[in-house]
């Protein structure tokens, strides 16, 4: 946990940063100008899409869930959400969200491959929507920003060849059980080797337990179809209104005329951009992503301030929520450094 806490801070530096950036780019004053006479009802807009992305991952979640456990509520499947997204917004690559939340859902009574199970169909659909998505986006809007921001192309590129890389490692772990237990037995005794594991017949066995349940759970997602139909369905919705959220932000600003495409495009490339980016919340990566990509969009004066607003509404809302959420459910969520 000490690492975790070492990125909060970090996160919140980061913002503290950010804020002085803007300062003495722009001025105190002028940042104020910007606030003031910002149209609030689009930024509400802005805000509650950001709840419902919430909304829609739980229900993701739930979803899956509910393939092991019938009677699987929102309620506890919105706390898990939360805890995810304080640890995917605090970690490198959004690497402690999953881990957090397998132990989350354990303390909620699933089984721990059940639980498993749950989040790596969640994922493999999250991240083949995701990279589907964002393809067909490229395609269409691709002369627009080819012509406006042809460095970022590189990035983009890079971004979407790891998304389509996980997806298929995902795929290929979830469909072939021997192939998968060979490779984990093999990685085993890497670990043996390097005497990072004490007990290797015990880890074999913990492999060969879990390995099977997984599968066997993935089996019984292949004959929930309507289940994984709504998942797919919520995730396509969650995407869109994460998308559309620069715009909003856009309209509070009083600016008309932009392509709304575009910038749905523009925020998609964005993620395909932070994917490759190490930092805690791709921290850095994402402001001057979102620079690159919406400064065709917002008025020079305006543009810092537009990433402020983003970034608070869409990263820095879910550490101070998600901080909440694990708060509230710190009797369950001990140390597990």
């Amino acid at each position: 946990m000490k690492n975790y806490k070492f990125n909060l801070i970090l996160g919140i530096a980061s913002a503290a940063i950010f804020v002085l950036l803007i300062i003495f780019t722009h001025g105190w004053m002028d940042l104020i100008h910007q606030m003031k006479y910002l149209q609030v009802e689009w930024l509400i807009a802005a805000v509650f899409s950001m709840l419902l992305y919430w909304v829609f991952e739980a229900k993701i979640l739930q979803s899956t869930v509910f393939l092991m456990k019938k009677d699987y509520k929102f309620k506890e499947a919105f706390k898990v959400t939360m805890i995810g997204q304080y640890f995917n917004s605090i970690t490198p690559f959004a690497s402690g969200g999953q881990p957090m939340q397998l132990y989350a859902l354990t303390k909620q009574g699933l089984e721990a491959g059940k639980s498993g199970s749950a989040l790596m169909i969640k994922f493999i659909i999250y991240q083949a929507i995701l990279t589907i998505y964002s393809l067909i986006l490229i395609f269409w809007k691709l002369d627009f920003f080819r012509r406006n921001t042809s460095n970022l192309f590189y990035l983009i590129a890079v971004g979407f060849a790891v998304h389509a890389s996980v997806i298929t490692c995902l795929i290929i772990f979830s469909k072939y059980r021997k192939l998968t237990h060979k490779f984990l037995i093999v990685l085993s005794k890497i670990l043996a080797k390097l005497r990072l594991v004490k007990n290797i017949s015990k880890l074999e066995l913990s492999i060969n337990n879990n390995l099977d349940q997984f599968h066997d759970n993935m089996q019984i997602a292949k004959h929930s179809k309507s289940l994984i139909v709504k998942a797919i369905i919520y995730t396509i919705l969650q995407l869109t209104i994460y998308f559309i959220i620069p715009y909003f932000i856009y309209l509070s600003f009083g600016m008309r005329g932009a392509n709304i495409g575009s910038m749905i495009a523009g925020t998609a490339f964005i993620m395909m951009i932070t994917a490759v980016i190490p930092s805690p919340g791709a921290m850095g990566g994402a402001e001057g992503a979102f620079y690159m990509c919406f400064s065709l969009f917002f008025a020079a004066n305006n543009i810092m301030a537009a990433i402020l607003l983003w970034r608070l509404i869409t990263f820095y809302s879910c550490i101070i929520f998600g901080f909440h959420a694990l708060k509230k459910n710190k009797e369950k969520l001990v140390d597990t450094h």
